[in-house]
């Protein structure tokens, strides 16, 4: 039986040797980052980029909720008191500074920045037509998760000239929501200046709804009359349906009073538990609907964010 052993212990040495040298024995190198050097190489590598920026928008579905289960609009709903307790806990007001939910919104809004900062580490590589104009969406992108972010946490965290990466983790210090605001600023200014008033795919930014953007940004600061000029751009562009409930509507989509809309899917299978952000919007719809509901109009849901009535 020992002999047996040892043999067993020798050709399990030798196949262990045989497949280190043959797959694992290579030098190690950090492949993400040489993927991110040499990534832009053309046209069409900026503009993948882009939309990669854009996709973080689609895994925002908390920010309104909580916008809302936060304040006397909604409450908190669900199954029980223990249901989602992240969310119980910020409509009772008894929430910590390491709640889930509001971790998630900060984690999933700095990777929006990082993403964006990714395309303004490597600009300078190539030039192509149209180039200001898609870095007038990035600075318009940029400028929406910080002004998320400033919204929920007031001082945070601020840099817009490279990724922010695991070594910086602990090394950075919140920045005055003051000087937040001010890149924010200066990033739809730069957005207004080279995006084109109208875009050929619905969901682009344009320079419309960076100065709808702007005039918002500037409310929150109580600058009055800074964001009337900048509504007054947008003014006239668009205009109000006949019918309110219509925009709810998948025919109603990208209407005529559609500033912006943040695009999704209908196909996906996002919508349940253990999705790593939840996105493409489903888990957002089937977290509103009526829990028990069987009827021709909605889906059934979890019955999270229900209006009070004085809302209704």
């Amino acid at each position: 039986m020992k002999k047996i052993k040892q043999l067993f212990l020798l050709v399990t040495v030798s196949i262990m040797s045989y497949t280190c040298a043959d797959h694992v024995d290579y030098e190690p190198i950090e492949g993400y980052a040489i993927t991110a050097d040499v990534y832009f190489k053309t046209q069409s590598d900026y503009e993948a980029a882009l939309v990669g920026t854009y996709d973080v928008l689609q895994w925002l579905y908390l920010n309104s909720l909580i916008g809302d289960i936060a304040s006397d609009n909604s409450l908190c709903g669900g199954e029980s008191a223990t249901d989602v307790i992240g969310l119980q806990q910020i409509d009772d007001m008894t929430h910590y500074p390491n709640n889930d939910n509001l971790r998630s919104i900060w984690q999933w809004l700095y990777e929006g920045v990082n993403r964006a900062n990714y395309m303004e580490e490597n600009k300078s590589l190539i030039d192509f037509d149209g180039k200001d104009a898609l870095y007038g969406e990035v600075y318009f992108l940029r400028a929406y998760y910080y002004f998320e972010l400033v919204r929920f946490f007031g001082d945070v965290p601020l840099f817009v000239d490279a990724r922010l990466t695991a070594g910086d983790a602990g090394t950075l210090s919140r920045t005055p929501k003051e000087e937040v605001y001010a890149q924010i600023e200066l990033d739809l200014q730069n957005a207004i200046s080279n995006l084109p008033n109208s875009q050929s795919q619905v969901g682009r930014v344009n320079k419309f709804t960076a100065n709808a953007l702007l005039g918002k940004v500037l409310l929150y600061q109580d600058k009055f009359t800074e964001a009337a000029a900048a509504f007054d751009q947008v003014i006239g562009v668009y205009s109000l349906v006949p019918d309110y409930g219509s925009q709810f509507l998948s025919f109603g989509e990208n209407g005529p009073e559609s500033v912006f809309e943040i695009q999704y899917t209908n196909t996906s299978n996002w919508y349940d538990w253990g999705c790593p952000q939840c996105s493409e919007g489903n888990f957002g719809i089937i977290h509103n609907g009526p829990r028990g509901w069987d009827g021709p109009e909605y889906a059934q849901g979890w019955s999270f964010n229900v209006p009070v009535n004085s809302l209704y």
